[in-house]
């Protein structure tokens, strides 16, 4: 595929947003750029540099930040939004369709998510509360981010399936052996996205109607994954992507009392082998 391959593709998953939630996504407001690992420092700053020039202030030497197959990009109030492409990866067209639902997903949401206002800069920067929230906050955020925009994605995508989630149980417990990993957010967010998406998720209308169908699984027999799929389950059903900094904070709170729980559970593990 060459660029303009890419682009098409992008404003192919575009016009499901524009025609499935009402989006406006057009070559006057989106933008891609492509790169590849030998270039990819290069064409980001050119990227940044031409719409982002905030982007500039992120780490982009350091080691792993550019490990992903795309990244969405936010203009400052009435300005372009954009993705950054990975290309040297082979995908097929349904994967990388999914991929860019998703990333548009994060744009969708973030413009639309707090009333117009970006919830991250409002929030989650860091001289905005205390250290202590913050932790919490930038944590409540992270889980949710990631789990709007698969599941958003999800729904869009029409090669998506539905699977119960006794079908589910290797993929979710090794979502919830990411905790110990360093990548406990993503982690968290795919098993909370992973439960949604199940035929007991989609099939139910009302936290009472699918409360005990998840609990014959784990991890949700244990009480802090329930309260958290609970609080999203319900939120999404009510409130679909508005969000406020309570949520954001509730789910911050779980997730770093489930982080918690598995790092001593983990620890006791150690010192009883020892």
């Amino acid at each position: 595929m060459n660029n303009d391959d890419y682009k098409e593709a992008l404003f192919y998953a575009a016009s499901i947003f524009n025609e499935r939630l009402g989006a406006e996504f057009s070559e006057d407001n989106l933008v891609l750029r492509c790169f590849q690992t030998e270039n990819q420092q290069e064409v980001f700053e050119q990227f940044c540099k031409q719409y982002f020039p905030d982007r500039l202030e992120d780490r982009y030497t350091e080691d792993g930040y550019f490990d992903f197959h795309a990244s969405a990009f936010i203009g400052k109030e009435d300005g372009v939004d954009g993705i950054l492409l990975r290309t040297d990866i082979a995908r097929h067209p349904a994967v990388l369709k999914h991929i860019l639902l998703h990333e548009l997903a994060h744009i969708f949401c973030i413009r639309n998510e707090l009333d117009g206002d970006n919830f991250y800069e409002q929030y989650c920067m860091d001289d905005t509360i205390s250290r202590e929230e913050n932790g919490t906050i930038n944590a409540g955020y992270a889980v949710w981010r990631e789990l709007i925009a698969e599941l958003i994605a999800f729904e869009l995508d029409d090669n998506c399936d539905m699977v119960p989630l006794r079908r589910k149980k290797d993929l979710l417990s090794y979502y919830e052996g990411e905790l110990l990993t360093g990548n406990g957010k993503m982690g968290i967010s795919m098993i909370l996205c992973e439960a949604m998406t199940s035929a007991e998720g989609e099939a139910s209308m009302t936290w009472d109607a699918a409360k005990s169908k998840f609990a014959r699984f784990k991890p949700f027999d244990d009480p802090l994954y329930r309260d958290l799929l609970e609080l999203v389950f319900t939120h999404i059903r009510e409130c679909f992507i508005e969000i406020d900094r309570d949520f954001i904070y509730e789910i911050g709170v779980l997730y770093l009392s489930i982080a918690a729980q598995a790092m001593i559970a983990s620890l006791k593990n150690r010192f009883q082998e020892e």
